[in-house]
């Protein structure tokens, strides 16, 4: 099925009907090192430190929201429900078309619309169908993502039964 929307044609069929998007911190990176070697792991003078906790915490927070919305939304007849990625701010040639084509698609209103195109928002970042759930001082509870994406998979069958 295909569907127009502000003059773009957008192939909608086969798409699950919520996007998360969980977009973490760099911070970690930092050293050239590529994504099996960081600086606490590569280098003895800094060994023991702890220097990037606060990096691996956000990591973790996000891991634990990963896991949650995988575990309570699992594929029903083995069609994906919700299109969980996890992504590197520094991936830009992804990131920011992924984001303006949830924005096209579900239309979260035009202020949440422009933070989240233009990518106002802290890192790590949640944004759920186009729209920036998180704050970087306040991390995101499991129970709240999961009853957000809960409530917009029960308005996509409500759409489907032509009650909404």
């Amino acid at each position: 099925m295909w569907s127009l929307q502000m003059g773009c044609v957008i192939r909608t069929m086969g798409r699950p009907p919520v996007s998360l998007l969980l977009i973490r911190d760099n911070a970690e990176q930092l050293t050239g090192g590529g994504c099996c070697g960081t600086l606490d792991d590569d280098d003895p003078s800094v060994r023991g430190r702890g220097v990037f906790d606060e990096v691996k915490k956000h990591q973790r927070d996000l891991a634990v929201l990963d896991r949650a919305v995988r575990e309570f939304f699992p594929p029903v007849e083995g069609r994906q429900r919700v299109a969980v990625e996890i992504v590197d701010p520094r991936n830009q040639l992804y990131l920011a078309p992924k984001l303006v084509r949830d924005v096209l698609r579900y239309r979260p209103g035009w202020r949440a619309g422009l933070r989240t195109v233009f990518q106002a928002f802290s890192l790590p970042a949640v944004v759920l169908n186009g729209r920036v759930l998180s704050r970087r001082d306040r991390a995101l509870d499991p129970d709240a993502l999961c009853h957000a994406v809960g409530e917009l998979l029960e308005e996509g069958k409500e759409d489907k039964l032509g009650h909404g």
